[in-house]
């Protein structure tokens, strides 16, 4: 198929509009100059609105003309354009009937290899599917046949791996907030994650028991200076001996052993293992299990 112009030919187009341009531009420049110079005085401004109409009728008859051209070398676009219209619809009626089939091939492709990979899935996510669905495993560009089986693979496992992994660490912790840091390692598959969590109950906690304190010791001074005001008002008007020195008691200072934290890897059997953590349990040594990088 091929589009072939018969006319115009090339070079055959219109190439300029002939017509008294020069003279007419002669003659206009003069009028327009003389009516430029004219100076209307009250009396005569009824002939500078008759001037001004004539010069207005012009300009509209000029630029009418251009428009009356302009539509005469548009009517042979104009049909053309609509053949061409045409001519473009009926190939697009075949384009959309192929693009159909391609497209409904191409959504066969990737029911076919989604259901592959949910295959893979189920084959190896063994008990813990219920905290890793299939739709939060399944990316969208895992469906695409540029996405290789083999790297969709290897990143499932990995998934699996670090879930595994992470749930293991999270089942060690002894901690009151083990729960809460478990539902945010479960919505974002992250360790790192969870143990910032912990973190801040850890601290939002600390900051509640500092402040409840805080309440008592203020709650004790009102209460002691309240009794202090009532002995005083008691006391008015009666005659007091001084009383004894009272031997002040002697403060016990406790001082407390500053915890050490050390990270360290253990290589022992299951048995030694058990006993190991018997023996922190038995004397009170807190541990926890170190998050992978």
């Amino acid at each position: 198929m091929e589009l072939k112009i018969y006319n115009p030919q090339e070079g055959g187009y219109l190439k300029k509009i002939e017509w008294n341009f020069e003279e007419l531009k002669e003659e206009v420049t003069a009028k327009a100059k003389e009516y430029a110079a004219t100076v209307y005085t009250d009396e005569t401004i009824k002939a500078a609105k008759a001037d001004r109409v004539t010069l207005n009728k012009f300009v509209e008859a000029v630029k009418g003309e251009r428009t009356a051209i302009r539509k005469k070398l548009l009517e042979p676009d104009e049909l053309f354009g609509e053949q061409i219209k045409e001519l473009t619809g009926i190939v697009q009626g075949a384009i959309d009937k192929i693009d159909t089939q391609i497209k409904d091939y191409e959504s066969r492709q990737r029911e076919e290899k989604t259901a592959k990979i949910k295959e893979f899935y189920e084959a190896n996510i063994h008990d813990i599917g219920q905290h890793l669905p299939f739709d939060r495993v399944m990316k969208p560009q895992y469906a695409n046949a540029s996405t290789t089986m083999k790297s969709i693979k290897e990143e499932i496992l990995a998934l699996i791996q670090k879930v595994d992994e992470g749930l293991a660490i999270l089942n060690e912790v002894d901690s009151p907030y083990a729960g809460d840091m478990k539902q945010v390692f479960l919505q974002t598959y992250d360790i790192g994650a969870a143990m910032a969590k912990r973190n801040q109950l850890e601290a939002e906690a600390e900051n509640r028991r500092l402040y409840m304190e805080e309440q008592e010791r203020r709650k004790a001074e009102r209460e002691a200076a309240r009794k202090a005001e009532a002995d005083r008002v008691m006391q008015a008007g009666r005659a007091t001996e001084p009383e004894p020195p009272k031997e002040m008691p002697q403060k016990m200072e406790t001082v407390e052993e500053p915890v050490n934290v050390i990270d360290f890897r253990v290589y022992a059997t299951m048995a030694q293992l058990m006993k190991l953590k018997a023996f922190l349990n038995d004397n009170g040594i807190r541990f926890e299990p170190v998050p992978k990088n």
